[in-house]
Order: structure tokens, then sequence, then C-alpha cells
């Protein structure tokens, strides 16, 4: 019995109850590399019985002659290469397989059904199914009585006519590439590619809609790329790696060879001419390590298995993401030594199809056919040549920087974006194109046509302010205020992760500060002996780093978030729309006074300014620290009164400073913000008391020293109350910050 894995157990419960339906058409996708015949094997295991026949078409003999092999082993009965004659019906074996050349099928099925041997009961699977829609492949499909089974990695084709829909009525998806590789089922990809200028180009499109051989040779003559700076660029990064190397053409193939020997690096060709033998011979060397490079035309593509390939070397531009997922895909099987796949694509391939892992949506459906225009989904690094995800700040595989933020308008800008900045004079900070236009007017510089073009806010740019100069710093201002919550935790986090990692280093100040943790024990949990001793000092330990553990996954989360555009707009139109209230107050559209309902009272909009109450002032959770620092301090009589929260009335609270975080607190918990999760350890705001928790779920601080005076929320979580003023104070407006709120816009009316 074929042994499978739990995600292809899965996708075979699913292709089972698909084909159990009435005249199912169905199509399993699965990328390279991730077991479509195993998968098959096993639902065959499970098929045949019964006087049950199935058929299994390729279009390769070396992919039947593998299959056959593969289905043996499996314990399924199969066999290729069966005698047929014309004018006759297909060969079946009963409770097996017969494995038929897809192009012996269309030249049989032209003029008559085939299947007169085969019943409703029967499977037809069809290897490498984007191949379907091909005359005779459709045609066996439309004649087959049974149910018909599908597989390929990529339902994908490069003609325009038609997708996959007119065959199939399901399609089933297996996990994606980024997904096995996640799990080690697939080995990660590391591609690299010369710079633009330098890689092979493409030449005339034929009528199959891909590059021809001939156009790629002459649109490449005079350029050395396709053989020697093939290989200088393979000896600069891949050297070191048994590669499979994927040629234009049969003489360029052999070109390639003759410049591998010549520089002392064994190599030999394979093309679908070459002879079994001589192929075996081929492969054998290549596993045994004697043979450095393997070059191909269109021969490791399809179903071919060749797990000690280290390195990929692309010289084949394609216009077919099928092709190019393919030739990647041999690469991407697990290697003994756990490492990673190597992809030099010297052919601009993934500048235009994508990286391998990159998550693609698959169709049935025809889709729009893809065109080397546009915005390339990835980005080059002239350091190192590797290829990252478009979105990248960074080179994935060097740390090279791909822009940076501008100071001005707090966003991340491409260097595309910086052009202007070598040749300004240093009159300003540094600042992208788009903001040059303002550091201008600022500085008192002259601004010319050519600047005010290049400074104008671009379509692509979601955040880019319209040119009034108010929406424009009202956006700036939130988007600062937004950044700078995110950079004033991380600072506190790599302060904490510092003074961790330098307890951790130091035996005397772990053990100092282990014993600081005890005496904060009740007595009934002090150690009594040695051996009591070292084992509460393992569990805290344990605790400790990892404590300094969640840290640094959340500094380096917090490092890769790039700006919530969604939620600095969201915060511009709340506070557009307080204005516009307020406004609207003034000439008296809507009616003044803390007892009348707001004309948003059932939004989470800003809500305007009113008159003080009584004597006093209001005071915003962005101001209360400092507040309390100039002026609360020193009269001690001043107490919070009253509180204008986003989206709710102005209501009284009592006069003591704890209401105060309890009533904040509770307002989280109303806009499902503070949950059970969210809440858990959330620690309170200055650096004096970092390890001490402001809430919790439960009432003990990290110390397990138990809170002072717990006061449990309405949601079930406890909340320490045993906190000064000074303490309220900064923790409130800390508290709404992390939950992504602007702390101007909550406000409380302070008097005595």
């Amino acid at each position: 019995m074929i042994e499978v894995r739990p995600y292809q157990e899965e996708l075979l419960r699913q292709v089972d109850e698909a084909l159990a339906r009435p005249d199912a058409r169905v199509m399993m996708q699965l990328p390279t590399g991730g077991g479509k015949t195993q998968i098959a094997g096993a639902l065959l295991n499970r098929w045949l019985g019964d006087g049950r026949k199935a058929v299994w078409l390729t279009h390769r003999k070396g992919l039947a002659k593998q299959t056959e092999s593969m289905l043996s082993q499996a314990g399924v009965p199969a066999a290729a290469n069966i005698v047929w004659t014309p004018s006759s019906d297909a060969p079946v074996i009963t409770n097996g397989v017969v494995i038929l050349m897809a192009q012996t099928v269309s030249r049989r099925n032209d003029h008559r059904s085939v299947w007169d041997r085969y019943d409703d009961g029967d499977l037809m699977i069809i290897d490498e199914a984007h191949h379907a829609p091909a005359e005779g492949w459709a045609r066996a499909m439309e004649q087959w009585p049974g149910p018909v089974l599908g597989m390929t990695a990529t339902p994908w084709r490069l003609s325009e006519k038609e997708g996959f829909d007119h065959l199939f009525k399901t399609l089933l998806s297996g996990p994606q590439v980024v997904d096995l590789q996640s799990d080690k089922w697939l080995c990660k990809a590391r591609v690299l590619s010369p710079a633009e200028e330098e890689r092979i180009k493409g030449g005339t499109v034929a009528s199959t809609g891909d590059y021809n051989e001939p156009g790629i040779e002459r649109a490449n003559e005079g350029r050395d790329i396709l053989t020697a700076g093939a290989l200088r660029f393979w000896q600069s990064h891949g050297d070191d790696r048994q590669t499979v190397v994927y040629a234009v053409s049969v003489g360029h193939a052999e070109n390639l060879v003759e410049e591998f020997n010549a520089a002392g690096i064994p190599a030999a060709c394979m093309v679908g001419k070459t002879p079994d033998e001589e192929r075996a011979d081929i492969i054998a060397r290549f596993q045994q390590g004697t043979l450095k490079a393997l070059v191909n035309v269109d021969v490791a593509t399809e179903g071919f298995d060749l797990p000690d390939a280290a390195c990929v070397m692309l010289t084949r531009p394609t216009l077919s993401l099928s092709l190019y997922l393919q030739m990647v895909g041999r690469g991407l099987r697990p290697k003994e030594d756990g490492g990673d796949c190597l992809v030099l694509d010297l052919a601009g391939n993934a500048p235009l199809h994508g990286l391998p892992e990159e998550v693609r949506e698959w169709s049935l459906k025809l889709r729009e056919h893809v065109r080397p225009s546009g915005e390339s989904p990835v980005v080059h690094c002239p350091d190192c040549k590797g290829l990252s995800p478009a979105s990248s700040h960074q080179c994935g595989h060097c740390g090279e920087p791909f822009g940076e933020i501008c100071g001005r308008c707090v966003v991340w800008r491409a260097w595309k974006r910086w052009g202007l900045k070598a040749s300004c004079p240093k009159n300003h900070d540094p600042v992208c194109d788009w903001c040059h236009y303002d550091a201008h007017i600022k500085a008192k510089l002259s601004v010319t046509k050519e600047l005010e073009e290049a400074s104008m806010p671009q379509p692509d740019d979601e955040l880019s302010p319209d040119r009034d100069p108010f929406l424009k710093n009202l956006i700036k201002n939130e988007r600062i205020r937004h950044v700078k919550v995110r950079e004033q935790r991380m600072d506190e986090l790599k302060r904490d992760i510092e003074t961790r990692e330098s307890e951790l280093s130091n035996e005397n100040k772990l053990e100092k500060r282990f014993k600081r943790h005890l005496t904060g024990l009740p007595p009934s949990e002090q150690p009594r002996t040695r051996l009591q001793w070292s084992w509460q000092f393992v569990k805290w330990d344990e605790g400790f780093r990892k404590e300094l553990a969640d840290w640094k996954k959340e500094f380096g989360e917090l490092e890769a978030q790039p700006v919530d555009k969604g939620l600095v707009l969201n915060k511009v139109r709340d506070r557009l729309m307080g204005l516009f209230e307020a406004e609207a107050r003034e000439v008296g559209l809507v009616s003044g006074g803390s007892s009348e309902e707001s004309v948003l009272e059932d939004s989470s909009q800003d809500l305007p300014d009113l008159p003080p109450t009584g004597p006093g002032e209001w005071v915003t959770f962005e101001g209360l620290g400092q507040w309390h620092k100039s002026t609360g301090s020193k009269d001690r009589s001043i107490k919070p009164q009253r509180v204008r929260f986003p989206g709710e009335k102005e209501k009284a609270i009592k006069d003591v400073w704890i209401s105060l975080i309890l009533e904040t607190a509770e307002w989280s918990i109303r806009r499902g913000l503070l949950t059970t999760e969210s809440g858990k350890g959330i620690q309170l705001a200055d650096k004096k008391s970092s390890k001490t928790y402001l809430i919790h779920t439960s009432s003990v601080h990290p110390s397990k020293r138990p809170f002072g005076n717990p006061k449990q929320l309405t949601n079930g979580l406890y909340l320490n109350s045993q906190l000064s003023a000074k303490r309220i104070t900064l923790s409130c407006g800390n508290l709404v910050a992390k939950f992504g709120q602007n702390p101007a816009q909550f406000k409380v009316f302070l008097s005595k």
C-alpha cells in the first residue's frame, strides 16, 4: 500500500468525493514535486477491483515507463507499450491500468470511439492535463464512458482561445508551493538573475504563443550570454552545485556542453532523441556526482524525476507560465542536507512570471493572457543579483535596501522615487521626489516646472494627499502619529531585549534577578531545599527566556509591518467628520450642548470640542501625561470628572483617577478591541513598571506577585488598580494606542 502525506490524503478524499458524482470530470492541481502520481496510485489502489479498469494517458514515452514503474511499486497492476492493433478497441487490463500515449489515442479515435471495452465504472486518468484541450485529448475525454481525473501542476494555457471549463467541471487545488516549503515537503528557492540588459532576450513569438527557437537565437546574435556568458554567471554563483540547465535548442545545448567541458566542468547533453541507454547513463553519472551539469531541451520538465538537482539554470526565455514552473519545479524536491535550490534565471522568466513560491489562484476558466509588460512581480538586487517580491523593502538574500522612508511624508519609497535627491541643493532634509515641491517651498528654494511635475502625486500612491495644503498636512500628521506609536513600542522592546540578553549572558545578574523574583513570592511558595531552588530556577528561567523570544517575535513583526494605509485614511476621515460637525454646530445646523445627541452618534468618529461644563479644562489622552507632569503633580486636588470617547456621548465618571482607566478599558471592550486574547499581559506604560501588568487574564504579575487591588472587567479580564495618578495618565493613552486608536480623540474634563 502506498503511503500518502497528510495534505495528499486530504486531496485524495476530495477527489474520491468528486469522482463519485454523475458524469465526473475532475481536474486536480498540485505543484511540481507535490506527488500527483502518489495520489493517483493510492486512488487506483482503492478504485480497482470487482473487474473495474483504468486508462492512463500521457504524452511522453519516458513518462509512460516511469509511471508504469511507480504504479507497480505502489501495488497497482500497470502496463505501458501494450500492442494496440489499428482499427481495434483500446487494450484493457481487468483490475489494472493500461498506460497509453495520447498521440496514439488521437490517431485511433479520429473516426470512431475506441472505448467499447470500457464502461461507466471505469476510470480515465490524464497526466499533465493542461494539454487536455488539444484535439485528440479532448476527443478521448468526450468519448470516454466513465469518470475522468486530470492531473497537472499548472491549469494554465498559453492559448487565449479557451480555458478548461468545457472539459472539466471541478477543479481541486492542493497546497501552494510556499505551504509545501513551510512544511519541508519542498525546499526553498533562491532566484538570482543578471541585470536586465544582460539577460537573454525572447525574440519573435510563434503561432504557439511562445518564443520560437530561431527567434531567440537571432535576438541574441553577437551576445555571448547564451554560452560563455551563461557559464560565467554559473561560475560566479553556482559552481559548487550540480546543475540542470534548460537550453533553447539542440544546437544551443550542444554549444553549452562544449563550453562547460572546455572549462573543465563535466557536462552532458540530453535531448528528446537521446537513446534510452545513453540517457540512463547520463542520469546515473549526474546522480553519482561525476557529472556536474546536465543540459537538456524539453526533457527534464514534465514528470521528469531528478531529485539531486541543487541548481537549476534557465537559459530559455518563455511566455508559458506552465513551462517556467515545470522547469523550476525540477529543483524544489527536498535536499538531503536540508539546503535550498539555486535558480539562475538568465532569461528573465521570474521577472515576467513571478517567483516559484508566489501564491497563484488557479481556475478552469479562460484567464487573461500574460504579456511581458507592466510592473514586474519581482525586484532585482544589483549587489547580489537576487530577486525578491516586488513589495519587498529590502533584498531577501543580502538585506540591501530597495528604498527608504521619506522624512516628510513618512512613507517608504523605492529608490526610483529619489531621483532628485542627488542633484538637489542641500538646503533641506533629503525627501522623496513627490515631496521635493513642498520641501523647496519651505526652504525658500526655486521651483521649476520639471520639479513640479516630478512632485505630482501618482495614481498608484493610495495615500497621496490632495493638492490642498490643509488636507496634505492633516494626512501627513496622521501618518507621523501612526508610525510614532509603532516606533515607541519598538524602542521599548529594543530596550527590554537588550536588558534581558545582558541578564541572560551574565550568571551573576541572572541569579540576582531570580532572587528578586523569589522575594516577591509568598512564604508558602519559597524553596526550602537546594533541589526545590534548582527546580524553581529552571521553570523561572524557561519563562524568562520565552518572554524574550516573544519580545523578539513582536519586534520582528512590527519591523516588517508596513504603514497601515487603510487605518491612516480612516483616521483622517474621522478627523474631517469631527471638524465638519463642529462647523455645523457653529452655524446652528446642529444643536450644541452635551445633552444633545451627535449626528454621528452611532459611528466611531471623533467628537468636537464642547464648552467646559464647569471650572477646569479638557485634556486629551495625548497630552494627559504632559499635563500631569506640569500641573497635576502640583495640585493633587484635581480629579477627572467627565469623559468624551469616540462614538459615545459625554458622560460623568467618579472623581477618582482609577475610574478613568476603568472607563477606558470598558470602552475598549464595548468596541471589541480589548478581548481575552488581546488583553493578555498588557504591561504598564512607564519603563520602571514594564514588567508589571496593567491588564491580564489573571490577577498575577509576571513575577507571580498578585495584583494589589484587582478590578474584574465585564469580559472577565483583570485590571491592576493599585496605580498612582501619574501611571494612570500615562497608561490611558498607551492602552488606546495599543489598539490603533488616536489618543488625541479621547478627552477628559479635569476639575477640583
